[in-house]
């Protein structure tokens, strides 16, 4: 192996410099399934509005589709912001703040299934057809999140299960935007 091919310096754990990049992608996945998110939402939120099968009124006038759309755009917001903060905290701390990105592609890869899931169940049957709707397209796209980059089961095991056995561990590392002392760089 040629010497301008190393990644990182001889000596540093590899585990360190894969976890770094995977870390940066993480928090990037969250931006992806806000954007899948919010354009089932749109097309669900234009369905309600426009559309009258239940009766004489756009479906948006029934209490339970209301319900439903406006608990899908909390957690489209909830992900946009925890997705920005984990952005945020890497960039700041120069990718060694690593939770927040981690959680980020956990939780909202899986709240994207359930969120375009929801869209589609608001939309009903026409939501899975491909000449009807974009939702089939979008829940197609939904479900790939939570599996590459690393599936969430292993990056639960692997990464959040890791960092909670680390000697100091504390639980509100990632609220204040602090770096583990495990990640900070030796003298």
């Amino acid at each position: 192996m040629a010497a301008e091919n190393l990644i990182g310096q001889p000596g540093e754990h590899g585990k360190r410099i894969v976890s770094g990049a995977f870390s940066w992608t993480a928090a990037l996945i969250g931006s992806a399934c806000v954007g899948t998110m919010r354009a089932a939402f749109e097309y669900a939120l234009d369905f309600t509005l426009t559309e009258k099968r239940l009766g004489t009124v756009p479906v948006i006038e029934h209490q339970n589709v209301g319900f439903m759309l406006a608990d899908i755009k909390m957690r489209i917001e909830a992900c946009r912001y925890l997705t920005w903060k984990a952005c945020h905290d890497f960039d700041r701390t120069g990718g060694l703040a690593e939770e927040l990105p981690i959680m980020t592609k956990v939780y909202c890869s899986e709240t994207a299934v359930s969120t375009v899931y929801d869209c589609m169940r608001v939309v009903g049957i026409a939501s899975y057809t491909r000449d009807l709707a974009p939702l089939e397209r979008m829940m197609r796209d939904a479900m790939v999140f939570p599996l590459y980059d690393g599936g969430n089961m292993g990056v639960r095991r692997r990464q959040l299960h890791g960092m909670f056995r680390q000697p100091g561990y504390d639980s509100m590392l990632a609220a204040r935007g602090d770096v583990p002392p495990w990640q900070l760089p030796v003298p």
